[in-house]
């Protein structure tokens, strides 16, 4: 089923609804919308910063040079992109 043929779908249902089902749908809805959503976002976006930072962590320069010890992952990073 495409979208266009599902919302198409959804309006006939709707049409056909009387005005306190169309209430009840509503109210349902925005519940799911409220609580579904601030969670799924905000785990989503906490996954992806731990992945990026392991993923910053774990990156290292090859150049045939060490990287200091009292030099900083990302800055070692950063120089070697940008001084050359």
């Amino acid at each position: 089923m495409t979208t266009v043929e599902l919302r198409t779908s959804i309006w006939a249902d709707l049409d056909q609804m009387n005005v306190d089902m169309l209430e009840s749908v509503s109210r349902y809805v925005k519940r799911l919308r409220r609580h579904a959503s601030p969670v799924r976002h905000t785990t989503s976006h906490q996954i992806k910063r731990e992945a990026a930072m392991l993923f910053v962590k774990n990156l290292s320069v090859r150049g045939g040079q060490p990287v200091p010890a009292d030099e900083s992952g990302i800055e070692a990073l950063v120089n070697e992109k940008y001084d050359k």
